[in-house]
């Protein structure tokens, strides 16, 4: 079997498996079993929680502006001529357990940044964390300041990179992701699979307690009071590709950086729209990778540990 149709038969197989891990019948029967096992162990208050939980998602419902969008997504190849590339991620303070990728491709370098001296992965060349970026001494932060300058880290070895979350398994050859890099900005991603407006996000994020809601709000008001647009779109920030020689880029992602570091709001999400727009861009002007990471047969989301 050739390379490109393995990868093809796995990319369909990983599909499959995420149509039916999210499919109706899959998720009711897992609820089933689930709540077997807690009536067994007679975990009262873990049962309580998942009710609290399946309400909380009604709420959610709410600020969806969106049908949830399959993947169906392909990349139009270009004759980029042996392009060098690295792909990238950074777990800090326990928060992932490093994922080997099901695959590797000889032509891709994989570097995972750690703080976890004891971590030993065969799949990824481990590296620590700088010592000029340890300095920030925050977890969240020292994750973010790697995950927004992949040129400090490879501009002078590599022409692309691919930084990948902790909780992503690589299940095939992300090169062809680099083909969707909109040269307006260098950058790739996948687009927000449920919401268009940060305002949604924020109440999202307060009903998960996700990031400091006070913060969020005070950010997002802000931002409204400079004029920026309700239903500018949203990213996924996930899986983030970028050409390390494209300026433009560099100076979108070091404007995130300062702008997710000044808000205090400890979510990313929120920051990047308004960098976009900030710099005269659209969301259409970021590169697509898929329309839904989530249902990207490349990858495969897990839970985070914490």
């Amino acid at each position: 079997m050739k390379e490109a149709e393995l990868i093809d038969a796995i990319e369909k197989l990983n599909l499959q498996n995420i149509n039916l891990l999210n499919s109706k019948e899959y998720k009711i029967g897992e609820e089933i079993c689930k709540m077997k096992i807690l009536l067994k162990q007679f975990k009262i208050i873990t049962i309580l929680k998942k009710f609290i939980n399946k309400k909380k998602r009604k709420k959610i419902n709410n600020y969806i502006d969106h049908e949830e969008t399959q993947n169906n997504f392909t990349y139009k190849k270009q004759n980029i001529e042996n392009p060098k590339i690295v792909i990238y991620t950074c777990i800090t303070g326990g928060y992932d357990k490093l994922i080997s990728p099901l695959l590797k491709f000889d032509n891709i370098d994989y570097i995972a940044f750690t703080d976890n001296k004891n971590e030993d992965n065969k799949e990824w060349k481990i590296k620590d964390i700088p010592e000029d970026i340890k300095k920030i001494n925050d977890n969240i932060l020292n994750n973010r300041y790697i995950k927004f300058h992949p040129y400090e880290l490879f501009g002078q070895d590599y022409d692309f990179s691919i930084y990948v979350d902790g909780n992503i398994k690589i299940i095939s050859n992300l090169k062809d992701m680099i083909y969707a890099i909109n040269e307006k900005t260098g950058l790739a991603m996948h687009r927000h699979y449920l919401r268009d407006d940060i305002c949604n996000e924020i109440e999202t994020c307060r009903i998960l307690k996700k990031g400091n809601y006070e913060k969020l709000k005070e950010q997002v008001d802000n931002y409204k009071k400079e004029g920026f647009p309700n239903d500018f779109g949203m990213l996924e920030c996930g899986v983030i590709v970028s050409n390390l020689k494209n300026k433009k880029g560099n100076e979108i992602l070091n404007s995130w950086w300062k702008e997710f570091q000044k808000s205090e709001s400890k979510r990313d999400q929120i920051a990047l729209p308004y960098i976009i727009w900030k710099q005269g861009y659209e969301i259409k002007d970021v590169g697509c990778i898929g329309l839904n990471a989530h249902k990207n047969p490349k990858i495969m989301l897990k839970l985070h540990n914490t």
